[in-house]
Order: C-alpha cells, then sequence, then structure tokens
C-alpha cells in the first residue's frame, strides 16, 4: 500500500508525534504506540554513539523514527572493555522521559568472537558486563551470540567422549546461569534476563543451543525471524520458516516469549523481503515487533537503510491486519522434536508451497494427517507411534529421506519399489485424482529428483515424474493399515518444489483437505494462514502475481465472502463433476494476489 500522505503533511505529522512524546516526559505517561502491535528498537554500542550521545542527534534519530511509534527500547553495552555506566543512564532517561521503555543488551561474544566457555577470562567479562547491565536496567536482552564453536586443545579434551553437541548444550546452559544470569540477579534481585534465538534451527546443538532447557533456565525468550534475502543470503532460509521459527521456539513455554526479531542486514534493495519478515511476526501473532538495529535502519550509517521507507509505508497496514486476527492460529502438526535435526529448513518449504503449518515438539496423536520428516528421528519411539496413528485411522505424510530411515521397521512393507537412487530430470509430470481422472502436464524446465520406480501395482503414484522410459515417484500414497500414507519426494533443489505446475501442488495439497476442510490450489511461493475455522490469511512470497483459489468440499455460504485488506466482495463458484463419480461438489472461491501482497479472506 503506497503512502499518498503529502510530503509536508508527513514531516508535520511526525513532529506531533515528537513533540507527544515530549509532553509525555512531562506527564510520565507512556508512549502512544499502534493499536494492535507494538514495536521496540535495537542499539547497539556504535549507534548508541553515533545516534544517541549527542541531544540533537538523539533527536532528529527519534524524529527520523516516529512514524514507527516504538514503545520500548533496547541499549546495548559495549562487547568489548569496560561499559560506559554513565552514557547508558542518560540515554535511558532520555527514552524514559519520553514514555519509552527501556532494556539493556548483551552481545555475550568473547576475546576471539563467540565466547569459549570454559575460560576464565571471557566468563570474568560476561560477568562484568552483566554487573553493569543490572545496575542500569530491569530487563536485559542476549543477542544470539549465546553459542560457542571452540575447538581449542582444552575443549575437545574436556568434551571426551561427548558429541560437541552434548557437551556444548551442557556446558552453556551451567556457565549461563553461573556467569550471566545469577551475577545480574545478585545486583538487582529484579532484573529479568531474555535468550534471544537465532534462526539456524539446524545448527543448534552443535553451537550449544537447548532450547527446551534454556528456555525453562532464562525468563523471557524473544524468537529470531531473520530471513533477510532468502536467495542470495548465506542461509537461504525460506520466508515462511520465520513463521514457524516463532510458532515452535515459543511453544517451550509461551507465557516466556517476548517478541521477534528482524533485521535488515545486507538487504540493500530488498524491501519486499524485508516486510514479508514483518509479516511473519504479525502472522504469527507476536506480543512485540524487535527492529535490529536503528544504525542499520538510519539513513547515514545503515547501508541497507532503503528498506525503511517501504516499511514505513505499510505500517497501518501491518497494524490494520494484526487487528484482523484475533482467532488462534490452525494448522497441519509437523513433528519437530527439540534438538532435532534435519533436511535443512523443509518446514519453511513446505509452507510456502500452500501448507499452513503447526509445528509442534510433542508426537502428534489428534489430527487426521500429520508431517513427518528427517527431524521426527529424534524420538526413539518413532516407528512405534506412527504405525500407531495408522491402526487407529489417522494418515502419514512423510519424507522419502524419512521413509528410506525407517527401512528395519513396518514401513519397509508399505511400498512395492523396482528400484531407487540416483537422480531423474525431466519436465513432464503424470497426475492422478483418483482412479477416473488422469492429466499429464508439461513444465516450463526440466526438474531433478531422487529416482524413485515403484512396480505397476499397487499403484502409488499420485504425482510423477516422467521420462520415456517410465514415471518416477514424486507423491507416493498408499493405503496401509487403517489409515494413509503419503510420501513427497522433495526435488533435488528444495526451492523447486515451490516451482512444480500449480496442478502438481494441489494434488500434494489435497493430502490435508480432510483436516483442514480447505485445499489452497495455485502457483507456489503463496502461503496460507489459518485462523479460527472462517478466515484465510494468503500472502504472495514470491516475485511473481499468484492467481489461488480456496477450495472446499464441504458446504459453503453462497454469498457474503469478502476480502479484508482491500474490501473486495468474492463469488464463490460450484463444481459438480466429481458428483457423477461419487465425489462431493466443490465451492472454490479465487483470487490474485501481486508479488508480496497479502488478502484475509472472511468466510461469512
Amino acid at each position: 500500500m503506497k503512502n499518498t500522505i503529502p510530503r509536508y503533511l508527513t514531516l508535520t505529522l511526525i513532529a506531533i508525534s515528537f513533540v507527544g512524546w515530549g509532553f509525555a516526559a512531562q506527564g510520565k505517561q507512556r508512549a502512544a504506540g499502534w493499536q494492535h502491535l507494538s514495536y521496540s528498537i535495537y542499539f547497539t554500542s556504535h549507534d548508541i554513539d553515533s545516534l544517541l550521545t549527542d541531544p540533537g542527534q538523539f533527536r532528529k534519530t527519534m524524529e527520523y523514527f516516529a512514524p514507527v511509534k516504538p514503545v520500548h527500547v533496547y541499549l546495548e553495552g559495549s562487547s568489548r572493555g569496560a561499559t560506559n555506566v554513565a552514557l547508558l543512564k542518560t540515554v535511558a532517561e532520555r527514552f524514559r522521559g519520553m514514555g519509552i521503555r527501556v532494556s539493556g543488551a548483551m552481545v555475550p561474544t568473547g576475546q576471539r568472537g563467540p565466547s569459549t566457555y570454559n575460560n576464565s577470562s571471557d566468563m570474568a567479562a560476561l560477568e562484568g558486563r552483566m554487573r553493569a547491565l543490572a545496575g542500569v536496567f530491569d530487563d536485559i536482552i542476549l543477542d544470539d551470540w549465546l553459542f560457542t564453536t571452540a575447538t581449542d586443545p582444552k575443549s575437545v579434551e574436556d568434551r571426551g567422549t561427548r558429541t560437541w553437541a552434548e557437551y556444548r548444550t551442557s556446558l552453556i546452559l551451567e556457565q549461563s546461569k553461573k556467569h550471566i544470569i545469577d551475577p545480574a540477579k545478585q545486583v538487582n534481585p529484579n532484573v529479568k534476563v531474555t535468550v534471544k534465538y537465532p534462526n539456524w534451527y539446524e545448527g543448534f546443538g552443535a553451537c550449544g543451543y537447548d532450547v527446551y532447557n534454556e528456555t525453562r533456565l532464562f525468563d523471557h525468550i524473544a524468537v529470531g525471524i531473520e530471513t533477510r534475502n532468502r536467495m542470495t543470503h548465506d542461509q537461504h532460509i525460506p520466508i515462511y520458516s520465520g513463521y514457524i521459527f516463532q510458532k515452535w521456539y515459543r511453544s517451550a513455554d509461551p507465557s516466556k516469549w517476548v517478541g521477534s526479531w528482524l533485521d535488515n542486514y545486507d538487504m540493500k534493495g530488498d524491501h519486499g523481503d524485508y516486510n514479508a519478515q514483518v509479516w511473519q511476526a504479525v502472522l504469527a501473532q507476536t506480543p512485540e515487533i524487535i527492529l535490529w538495529c536503528g544504525g542499520q535502519l538510519y539513513p547515514t550509517t545503515g547501508p541497507s537503510s532503503d528498506v525503511y521507507p517501504f516499511f514505513r509505508d505499510l505500517l497501518p497496514e501491518f497494524d490494520r491486519v494484526a487487528g484482523m486476527l484475533s482467532d488462534s492460529s490452525r494448522g497441519v502438526p509437523i513433528y519437530l522434536p527439540y534438538g532435532s535435526t534435519g533436511e535443512y529448513n523443509i518446514f519453511g518449504y513446505l509452507g510456502m508451497a500452500g501448507i499452513p503449518l503447526d509445528p509442534v515438539a510433542e508426537f502428534p496423536t489428534k489430527q487426521k494427517n500429520a508431517i513427518f520428516t528427517l527431524h521426527a528421528l529424534r524420538d526413539p519411539k518413532l516407528a512405534d507411534q506412527m504405525l500407531a496413528r495408522l491402526r487407529d485411522g489417522k494418515d502419514l505424510f512423510m519424507t522419502w529421506q524419512l521413509w528410506k530411515q525407517l527401512q528395519q521397521t513396518e514401513f519397509k512393507n508399505a511400498l512395492s519399489l523396482v528400484n531407487e537412487g540416483g537422480s531423474v530430470t525431466s519436465d513432464g509430470f503424470r497426475l492422478r485424482e483418483g482412479w477416473f481422472r488422469q492429466d499429464f502436464v508439461k513444465a516450463e524446465r526440466p526438474f531433478s529428483f531422487p529416482r524413485i520406480e515403484t512396480t505397476t501395482w499397487p499403484y502409488v503414484r499420485d504425482v510423477a515424474v516422467v521420462r520415456d522410459d517410465y514415471d518416477f515417484g514424486v507423491l507416493l500414497h498408499v493405503q496401509y493399515l487403517n489409515g494413509n500414507i503419503y510420501v513427497l519426494n522433495m526435488p533435488d533443489n528444495s526451492y523447486d518444489l515451490l516451482r512444480l505446475p500449480a496442478p502438481a501442488l494441489n494434488i500434494i495439497r489435497s493430502a490435508f483437505v480432510g483436516d483442514l476442510g480447505v485445499e489452497l490450489d495455485g502457483p507456489g511461493g503463496v502461503g496460507m494462514y489459518l485462523f479460527g475455522d472462517k478466515k484465510y490469511v494468503l500472502y504472495n512470497m514470491s516475485d511473481e502475481p499468484g492467481p489461488m483459489t480456496l477450495k472446499f468440499v464441504r458446504k459453503v455460504p453462497a454469498s457474503g465472502w469478502r476480502e479484508l485488506v482491500n474490501s473486495r466482495e468474492l463469488s464463490v463458484k460450484r463444481d459438480t463433476s466429481f458428483v457423477h463419480f461419487g465425489g462431493p461438489a466443490i465451492s472454490s472461491v479465487s483470487l490474485t494476489l501481486k508479488p508480496f501482497e497479502i488478502a484475509v479472506v472472511q468466510e461469512p
């Protein structure tokens, strides 16, 4: 949504906002924020020196950020040398006088980057900085450097026969209490310490993060979204993963979740991707959006600050949509046990393929269908519990990589294979919907998949990639015991899942329609987020327009459907072509989303 307010009026409104903060200083009132969202700004120690120390520059800085309406700021102590307590107190009082809540912050680095937690000098430095901050603030957040990669001789010796994950998680838990939390509370018994988790799900254990136990140790948790540019940044994290991170990390203790942290690091020109991070926070119903950091967003100090005007222009829309999401979210459970690793960010790809997900750390037993990836192998009872689901009439949706790891269990008998191994590449796809409807679809380019060759009967290939010599499994589907097993063969390039022909994606998504009551049809790159029973949020995370359809196999109202963001009436179409074969009538509601556009569809 483009900001159409004239520039002179925008500047006037900013000035009024800033004057309003000045009045708050007299009455010690809380700064006025947005109606449905809360924003905070993190200022690094360098930001404090360059943007907040001088009173005139402080005023310019906060005039610039006035449209954000921040109600909270984080002030970082120095990561090297002594903490300038006097400066922190001065700057903190300026913010408090404006009615803005102030918290401290620390980057728990050591002498050579990440701390070495068996090094007494590093631990003394952490302890000293925490004591200094606790004398100024009642809340302190730790940036996501609470990890270690130390492989010095002492660390190798201390590890012994344990894995790095076992050694480092135990060590950091012990040293965090001894040198971070306890010293701060000795200085200030009321201080609350927040651990901010990074976005590298797969690397947590090896670097010392233990989400379950650290969440119980610390007073609060914050969750890093930080998907940045999904294609060029070195992590290549799909946008939807930012949503999953918030839903999963907070599940350890929802009462301790205080906010979602995002940044614009190395995102020059990537305003669509930057705002996509904000939308994931909004859709996850975050308590607070933490903007890291003031210096990166400020035009004279931030090389990627060009994303800020686009973010600023969308602030009213972020808040308006947040106000529409009062109901609880729902989705397909995907099993991610604590401490698990697996296919890299696969939950992000599945979500961007249009499958609404609900990450769970406990084995899902109630829902009709649930998703299982290599992450699930962390559970030693996995195969038995999955078989119990099938005996109970429930379904399983698993990845091919997981199925291959279950060959010492009953699951080896679920598929009849001729051969597998190597890869297969083609631009043709065979699709099956029931026994009476099969289609052949030609893609715009070839796709490569791990090679899965099944026997002719039983026929299990709902989606297959076709070559002259055979068609090879992409989505396998077999009835087993009293339920159904779906096996998804991910393409060699995970992002290619989102680029599959829309009819192929539609069949993959249809595995979940029984639980969800709705299926999203159309191209990939569009996420669906469900709130309550009658609200459907669609968000286009791609650079191309997305013509999408919500399909229902139940009776729905024939009129009264609305898209709430742009206040549009939507029409309903009915398809009775499957009734002849004993199937249901299908109702559908269609709309097209521009790149990075969001829509909220309300069922009457």
